[in-house]
């Protein structure tokens, strides 16, 4: 088949949603490469297995199409498979079917639980592609993969290649080199958090498009994706930001705590001198936390100091969830071998702050990224 993913968009754009259920492919909120990569290829091969169906799936980017410029490295791995904003899809659209009074069915990929503002619009989840922890939702869903792995793209491209396309199936490049983009950045050059289906598709990946150096390609795309200049704190937080409703059994805060995680990939020392100074790159975080409408903000900051990967936590707690918040990383500490930050010497000024509303650690445990973090968070807030 020679359809192109390019070919594939603009048929979706171009044929009208004449149908009364629409069907759609969605990654989760932090639209990361991994989430679009697997949307799109999940909706391309779908349509490849079967090019005859009225209506065929549409890949969704679970953010505002104005969010999409701050993912430069998605921005650049598209245009490498000649895909253009204009072709894509985002919340609007959704919340443009919705308002038609169209019935939304998804199939999630790169997340199990439909949450925020996506949760308005879908009426029911028919398919899960995931390699997050399984909430035990939707087990009617089909097809419906949960499986540990560095890249949710590998589960995707191993899931058409071995269950759905015959034997002796040749995608088209375009889509290989697409899963391949989200695989390298996931796992660090199949180096890191590599699981047997991740291995299973570099395999196919080499020898599908041979010319590709793994090497050099995740160095671009990792390149472009740390490429912060010019923007904004509030750009910053909202980059790669995913947003979680935490229970707690106890009635602890009304038995709900709403928590905001922004993943930053500079040190909060950078951030302090960028934004000119620790008192208003504060003020900036607490306005982000008011325009989400938490609780709790979190940054989670990944970065290489001398050779030597860190990562840091810091927590804007509102004023009401001062002693929550205390208690939550209290609860983790261990877990995230947090040390204590001196704030004062990180801005490098006089500027202090009390450490009730601006907690600021240290995270020695290097390995949990967010997608670690937020579940012993979680259990935290209900176990208090």
């Amino acid at each position: 088949m020679s359809l192109t993913i390019r070919s594939f968009l603009n048929l979706l754009k171009t044929t009208p949603v004449t149908a009364n259920t629409v069907r759609i492919v969605c990654g989760n909120e932090s639209a990361d490469l991994d989430s679009v990569a697997s949307a799109i290829s999940y909706a391309y091969l779908s349509y490849i297995h079967n090019d005859s169906d009225p209506q065929p799936i549409i890949p969704v980017i679970n953010i505002p199409r104005e969010d999409l410029r701050l993912r430069r490295d998605i921005v650049h791995v598209l245009r490498d498979v000649n895909v253009s904003e204009d072709l894509l899809f985002f919340l609007e659209d959704m919340r443009e079917w919705h308002g038609a009074q169209k019935t939304i069915n998804a199939v999630l990929v790169d997340h199990n639980e439909v949450v925020n503002e996506a949760k308005k619009y879908v009426s029911k989840v028919v398919g899960v592609v995931d390699h997050h922890k399984d909430m035990k939702l939707y087990l009617d869903a089909q097809p419906r993969i949960i499986q540990v792995c560095g890249s949710c793209s590998s589960l995707v491209f191993k899931h058409f290649m071995e269950d759905v396309f015959s034997a002796g199936f040749k995608p088209s490049p375009d889509v290989v080199q697409l899963c391949l983009a989200a695989g390298l950045v996931d796992t660090t050059n199949f180096t890191h958090r590599v699981e047997q289906p991740d291995l299973d598709c570099r395999e196919m990946y080499s020898t599908l498009i041979p010319d590709v150096s793994m090497q050099t390609y995740t160095k671009t795309i990792k390149n472009a994706k740390n490429d912060i200049s010019g923007f904004t704190a509030r750009d910053l937080l909202r980059k790669d930001y995913k947003q979680f409703e935490f229970a707690n059994e106890r009635g602890v805060h009304g038995g709900k705590l709403v928590m905001g995680i922004s993943s930053i990939v500079k040190p909060m020392e950078w951030l302090y001198e960028e934004f000119n100074g620790l008192t208003r790159f504060k003020a900036s975080c607490v306005a982000y936390r008011e325009e989400k409408n938490i609780d709790i903000l979190t940054i989670m900051t990944s970065f290489v100091d001398n050779g030597a990967f860190k990562r840091q936590i810091t927590m804007i707690p509102s004023d009401s969830t001062k002693e929550i918040a205390q208690s939550i990383l209290d609860n983790t500490a261990e877990y995230l071998k947090l040390e204590r930050q001196d704030i004062r010497t990180l801005s490098n000024s006089a500027e202090t702050l009390d450490p009730a509303e601006y907690q600021e650690f240290e995270q020695c445990n290097i390995d949990a990224s967010r997608k670690q973090v937020a579940p012993y968070l979680q259990k935290a807030f209900s176990d208090m």
